[in-house]
């Protein structure tokens, strides 16, 4: 008990007296437990307007072990995040960028279910910890989030933010035709497969081969592969609504998710890509290159699940290909597979 009220009155006394107690807040270091003392390094590291920027790393270093050393997923994020922050305060954006990336990586590993659930029960012991304090503690930080707020951001911080803005785009696109990759597709699916479960408007899934593209490869060289890679995937775009997804599946195999669209509707957009892709004649150097693309067609409803609704287009597709290419293969809920 003892402990405890030391630990409070430091902490009162630091927004009064903060040179003083910036001395108090490391004396108190080796008499409060663990989680306390990740508090107060984490309030140490943030005091870089009094202490050297060299020495608040070192505490948000000290504070990130600790986390590590009980485990606790909550104050090692803050820790990773404050890192980054200082590193960005001192300079070195470098290094600021691998601690941002750390701190991204491990939120993301961590279930959101999980994370809220950590998250609650961390603010369900700091509400009973600091009742009787928190009116005073609560004035102080919207003083002090008005502050920050108004704050003008530095060049550095903005190309941090940048910088992150970019990967996390990276890492959702194809690097050659600049569609959405497989993750991102998936991503996207799932969002709508959630809006199905409330709304109960269904989708369709169009999965598109490009007929013979490995003889245009052989005959032609990669260089023209990919020139008509990104030609069709512009044909892909040109061709569909604002809402509806277009991705680049693996290869030279395309996918699109069509929000609030049935199988027919489906078949529409496929075979007017088709056609497309038909009379094209896609010019490369000296050459005009015709061809043509397969697509299978499948619609997601309550009687599949959307791993065998993308089966099922991709089944479709390999029976156009048996069939001899250059055609619109749908699947039925009832199973049949019709051109």
């Amino acid at each position: 008990m003892k402990k405890f009220l030391i630990f409070i009155f430091l902490i009162i006394t630091v927004y009064i007296h903060p040179t003083n107690d910036i001395n108090n807040l490391k004396k108190s270091l080796y008499i409060v437990p663990e989680k306390e003392k990740i508090d107060i390094l984490h309030k140490l590291a943030s005091s870089y307007d009094i202490l050297p920027i060299s020495e608040c790393i070192t505490y948000s270093e000290q504070a990130l072990e600790l986390s590590k050393k009980i485990n606790d997923k909550s104050f090692e994020i803050n820790s990773l995040l404050i890192i980054a922050k200082l590193y960005d305060q001192s300079g070195n954006y470098e290094s600021s960028l691998i601690y941002f990336q750390k701190y991204t990586t491990l939120k993301d590993s961590i279930s959101q279910v999980e994370f809220e659930k950590e998250k609650k029960q961390v603010q369900r012991q700091i509400v009973l910890r600091n009742s009787f304090m928190i009116a005073f503690i609560i004035l102080l930080n919207i003083a002090f989030i008005i502050f920050t707020r108004y704050r003008v951001k530095t060049q550095a911080h903005n190309k941090l933010e940048e910088a992150h803005i970019k990967l996390a785009e990276i890492a959702r696109r194809d690097p050659l035709t600049d569609l959405s990759n497989r993750r991102d597709m998936l991503e996207k699916i799932e969002y709508e497969t959630n809006r199905f479960e409330r709304s109960h408007k269904p989708f369709t899934i169009l999965m598109g081969d490009i007929d013979f593209f490995k003889a245009v490869n052989d005959k032609y060289g990669h260089d023209c592969g990919d020139y008509i890679l990104k030609e069709i995937a512009r044909i892909f775009q040109s061709s569909v609504r604002k809402q509806d997804v277009v991705g680049r599946w693996g290869g030279e195999e395309f996918m699109l998710m069509l929000p609030e669209t049935n199988l027919d509707g489906g078949r529409i957009v496929a075979e007017k890509i088709r056609g497309k892709v038909e009379k094209a004649g896609f010019k490369y150097q000296n050459y005009e290159i015709l061809l043509t693309i397969t697509f299978g067609v499948s619609t997601y409803n309550t009687t599949i699940n959307i791993d065998e609704c993308i089966k099922k287009a991709d089944q479709a597709l390999y029976i156009g290909k048996r069939k001899g290419r250059n055609c619109v293969i749908l699947f039925h809920e009832e199973d049949v597979l019709i051109g």
